[in-house]
């Protein structure tokens, strides 16, 4: 073969060698995680801590817009149910994208150049 072709096959296994060694682990452990699960559980759980944190944020900010005109909030009854249908359907909403890019994951969909238009 000649110099050029001999370069390009140097290079072009150099390049993957180094996806290899660096990207490889990470797209392995990633086909693990959300094969198993282990994904969706960390998010859910961030979900209740982000949900939680933001109910306090929102409590906090109506007592202190209420008491600077020395009124006391009033408890809505709904406002509890409220704020649990929000809970619920940002996990649903989790899930829904979980098995989706789980699916992803396994098809390769989003993967190097599949997703380059042609020119």
């Amino acid at each position: 073969m000649g110099i050029a072709a001999d370069t390009y096959a140097r290079i072009t296994r150099q390049q993957y060698d180094d996806w290899y060694q660096r990207f490889y682990p990470v797209q392995k452990d990633l086909m693990q995680k959300s094969q198993t699960g282990e994904l969706l559980g960390e998010q859910l759980g961030r979900v209740d801590r982000n949900v939680n944190g933001s109910i306090q944020a929102a409590r906090l900010g109506q007592l202190n817009k209420m008491s600077r005109y020395g009124v006391t909030p009033q408890g809505d009854p709904n406002q509890d149910a409220q704020l649990a249908l929000a809970s619920v359907s940002a996990k649903n909403g989790l899930r829904a994208y979980e098995r989706d890019r789980s699916m992803k994951t396994l098809s390769g969909a989003g993967m190097g150049l599949r997703n380059v238009q042609q020119q």
